[in-house]
């Protein structure tokens, strides 16, 4: 929230998760939006999705290795830096408070670290946008399945091919699931509830919140309002 002193028009060149000059410890949405970040928890979320990621890629050396061919190793090693690096910045940062902060790369709890290689966009994002970030967020948070039971039954079918292989698959399986589970518990069972980027599918803050956030940023407000959002 901006300071007070500072009037009207401070509010209105930056969101107050921007702005410097923001009091957040006296905002009534203190505790209620991932407003400032916090290192610890964005440390957890980082080592969580890099796990995530690292044993997806493990999933597809095994399964490989089982069926002989790698074009699912390939494919997701290509489509996951892209995604990360272009795809989720340009559809879906680029409409997040956050992105309006200085500086040349994010500094926000999730993506912390990435370029800003578009412009800030307060509006939110459209469907269009919606469904491209859906179709590519969920290739690389559940294709790695895809290849674990491909592997799997190809292993239980032909079990003395290599034996190394088969076990290695199962391991690294269930590491997935738990490190999945943990990134699931970190997101749906909190983050989520309190992210500032509306525009996410996957964003469950409860309306009024939204509502009494963008009374606080004009600048924002208006943009959600010419992009079809109603006051109500």
């Amino acid at each position: 929230m901006p300071d007070s002193s500072e009037g009207p028009k401070n509010s209105e060149l930056k969101n107050c998760i921007a702005d410097e000059k923001s009091n957040c410890i006296v905002c009534e949405l203190n505790g209620k939006l991932i407003c400032v970040v916090n290192r610890q928890f964005a440390n957890r979320f980082l080592v969580g999705n890099v796990t995530y990621r690292i044993l997806a890629l493990a999933i597809f050396v095994f399964s490989g290795l089982l069926i002989k061919h790698w074009w699912m190793l390939i494919s997701y090693a290509i489509i996951l830096p892209l995604t990360f690096l272009v795809i989720e910045l340009r559809l879906l940062c680029s409409h997040c408070p956050f992105y309006e902060k200085e500086g040349k790369c994010l500094k926000c709890w999730a993506l912390r670290g990435m370029p800003k290689l578009w412009k800030y966009r307060p509006g939110p994002a459209t469907k269009t946008e919606k469904t491209v970030m859906l179709i590519f967020g969920t290739f690389i948070d559940v294709f790695p399945l895809v290849g674990s039971i491909w592997g799997i039954i190809h292993f239980a079918l032909n079990a003395t091919n290599n034996l190394f292989a088969g076990i290695g698959l199962i391991v690294i399986t269930i590491l997935f699931l738990i490190v999945a589970a943990y990134f699931s518990k970190i997101l749906l069972g909190n983050a989520c509830k309190k992210c500032a980027n509306f525009s996410c599918s996957m964003n469950k803050v409860p309306k009024e919140i939204v509502k009494k956030f963008l009374e606080q940023n004009p600048k924002m407000k208006k943009a959600w309002i010419n992009a079809g959002w109603k006051d109500e």
